[in-house]
């Protein structure tokens, strides 16, 4: 009975394991950027490509850190998406403190000029995978939740 036991628990933890596999991939700039592009919703406003050199400036990352990216915004709302996979988990860190810092300062710009942007910026999603980073501000957090757990 305990050898059952022993093997039921193992069995559970394993799948528990297998579970969260998924959400510790590394982002993919074009095919993530693409995705949450595409997620119904997510978006209330056109974005606009950024190229690499211009979102590293705007961002504050090390550029010669970069391996790729895909960074949109919008120039009527403070919706913004931007994917960065990095050569280093040291350049990686520094750019989801850099990603942060831009949550932090769009908050300060816009909260007497855009107040209705505010809730948008509240729930902004940074998020560190591995060797590249995210940032998403967006209307609806649903298909971006979504994105994230699946």
């Amino acid at each position: 009975m305990k050898k059952f036991l022993l093997v039921l628990c193992s069995a559970a933890l394993c799948l528990s394991l297998s579970a969260c596999g998924g959400k510790t991939a590394e982002f993919f700039p074009a095919k993530d950027a693409a995705a949450l592009l595409n997620a119904e919703g997510a978006f209330a406003t056109a974005l606009t490509q950024i190229d690499q050199a211009t979102a590293c400036a705007l961002y504050g990352i090390d550029e010669a850190a970069v391996t790729a990216s895909a960074v949109y915004a919008s120039p009527s709302s403070a919706e913004e998406l931007a994917v960065f996979s990095l050569n280093s988990n040291e350049a990686a860190n520094a750019a989801q403190t850099a990603l942060g810092y831009r949550v932090e300062d769009r908050m300060e710009e816009l909260e007497d000029y855009m107040p209705g942007e505010m809730e948008k910026l509240k729930s902004a999603v940074v998020e560190k995978r591995g060797n590249s980073v995210l940032l998403v501000i967006a209307a609806d957090y649903g298909p971006v939740n979504d994105f994230l757990e699946g």
